[in-house]
């Protein structure tokens, strides 16, 4: 298995950052590496979603682990690969949130690429949490600190 995650300190809320976050259908809103999305249903475990990042096929994924104001978890199948990708919210001491987003790749090739495919997957995290924080900061939902 490989796995790395990144961590972003911002002051937006939980709150609007998971109403963002929980917005599966909006995400190509404040993530440029989504050319289009669409949730197959209502935003529950199990449920599943389409994305298709520029110039690349489409993906499906599961949400795998949803806890309001927290964490969503997606998994995608490819078969050879379990890519596992989960966002975290985590109120600050202060005010504020950190947001960490975590990829393990597992599988019987993920010996073989999954840190080539995990590193690739994973090489915007930095830009795609910054948006997502400016994003939420846009609202005016912001901690005082």
């Amino acid at each position: 298995m490989w796995s790395t995650e990144y961590t972003l300190a911002t002051d937006a809320t939980p709150e609007a950052l998971w109403r963002l976050l929980s917005d599966v259908d909006g995400w190509g809103a404040w993530n440029a590496g989504i050319e289009t999305i669409a949730l197959d249903g209502p935003l529950a475990v199990g449920t599943t979603f389409k994305m298709k990042p520029p110039g690349e096929d489409e993906l499906t994924s599961t949400v795998a682990e949803l806890e309001p104001n927290m964490v969503l978890t997606d998994v995608t199948d490819t078969g050879d690969l379990l890519i596992r990708v989960a966002h975290r919210l985590q109120p600050s001491v202060g005010g504020g949130t950190s947001i960490t987003y975590r990829i393990e790749v597992s599988g019987p090739a993920a010996d073989a690429v999954g840190e080539e495919v995990g590193m690739a997957i994973s090489a915007d995290f930095t830009e795609v949490m910054a948006a997502l924080a400016a994003a939420a900061r846009a609202t005016g939902s912001t901690s005082p600190r």
